[in-house]
């Protein structure tokens, strides 16, 4: 971990920055936000401390240059493992009602031959379906670390990774929501960490607002590209039942006529239309089972499958600059040979 440099302030000058009355009180800079998170990441701080920090942030919402500082620090604790990756996708909310079509959507975007890492946990709320047991039911390969996650995306195209096998500070930061009783900045961090700097990192945020927070804070740290919208149960997941907004950033570099190097940002946004017109898609359905049957053709379940295409448009109009309706046809294409591709045969 580099050197604190804000060993001169204790932590108290953070809580006291952003807890002041209100004529007094402000945001952290970014550098600010880097130091404070690694005093956290050091252990240099009390609990009282770190709970009464993350909910001053928390009540307010973290601008993107703190988020951006937090990042930056954490991903300075990440073991440096390289891998040629074109998607990062965090999954760290589970699912409430409707099962995890997302990780159809992967599977068909590895069967186009995109290369995914998808990383998260398992969080308390037994009323949730969490991500790992069902890529578990899929076949995917579990990683134990990021080397792991490595050799497992060279070989298959495609790895699960575990929070804890790579990032295991931030999963107990994120446990304090159970004695909080709520989420932190740390939440929306996790969808952001992207271990091996892929191509494209997808976010699924909870509440509208956070998208742009996401955006922005990408182009503080001049991430390649992400894209970051209001998921299914704040999963990266589309919602065919309703049209949704996507804010998108990309960052390029070139040289100048005198050599030297320019970063370029571009942030945008592209909508989702709404696809799905019939009854009520509400009705709570966990059945992995259910997953499963659909993914093998056994069974038939609209929403699920119209989430599926959705949800791969949204990631191949990013990657490849295609119109809605150029992806969408795509995404068919790759639904309807899914059953008859060698390079799904890990996913059932």
């Amino acid at each position: 971990m580099n050197t604190i440099e804000s060993e001169n302030k204790p932590f108290q000058f953070y809580i006291q920055t952003i807890g002041r009355g209100q004529k007094r009180r402000r945001s952290l800079t970014q550098k600010e936000a880097r130091d404070a998170m690694r005093m956290i990441l050091a252990g240099l701080v009390t609990d009282m401390q770190l709970g009464a920090f993350l909910m001053l942030i928390r009540v307010r919402e973290e601008t993107p240059e703190e988020a951006a500082g937090f990042l930056q620090a954490i991903r300075e604790t990440l073991p440096k493992v390289g891998c040629a990756v074109d998607i990062d996708w965090g999954s760290y909310a589970g699912k409430r009602r409707q099962l995890p079509w997302f990780l159809l959507a992967l599977n068909l975007l590895k069967i186009k031959g995109h290369t995914i890492l998808l990383h998260g946990m398992v969080g308390n709320e037994s009323s949730r379906l969490y991500t790992q047991p069902v890529v578990e039911a899929l076949g995917w390969p579990i990683a134990d670390s990021l080397e792991t996650a490595s050799q497992q995306i060279q070989k298959h195209g495609a790895s699960y990774l575990p929070l804890d096998c790579f990032a295991p500070q931030i999963k107990t930061l994120m446990n304090t929501r159970d004695e909080l009783g709520l989420r932190s900045p740390i939440h929306s961090l996790s969808r952001m960490l992207n271990p091996f700097n892929a191509r494209l990192s997808v976010h699924g945020v909870f509440h509208k607002g956070y998208d742009d927070i996401h955006q922005k804070t990408a182009s503080l740290l001049s991430d390649n590209m992400t894209i970051a919208f209001c998921g299914d149960g704040g999963e990266a997941e589309a919602r065919p039942d309703k049209k949704t907004e996507v804010k998108a950033l990309e960052t390029w570099s070139e040289k100048s006529h005198q050599g030297e190097e320019i970063t370029h940002h571009q942030a945008w946004s592209f909508y989702l239309p709404k696809t799905f017109v019939n009854a009520d898609p509400t009705a709570k359905c966990l059945d992995i089972d259910v997953l499963l049957d659909v993914w093998q053709g056994k069974q038939q379940n609209e929403y699920g499958v119209q989430t599926v295409l959705q949800t791969v448009s949204m990631a191949l109009m990013a990657l490849d600059n295609l119109t809605f309706d150029e992806a969408i046809v795509q995404s068919k294409q790759l639904w309807n040979r899914r059953l008859f591709s060698s390079k799904g045969q890990y996913a059932i």
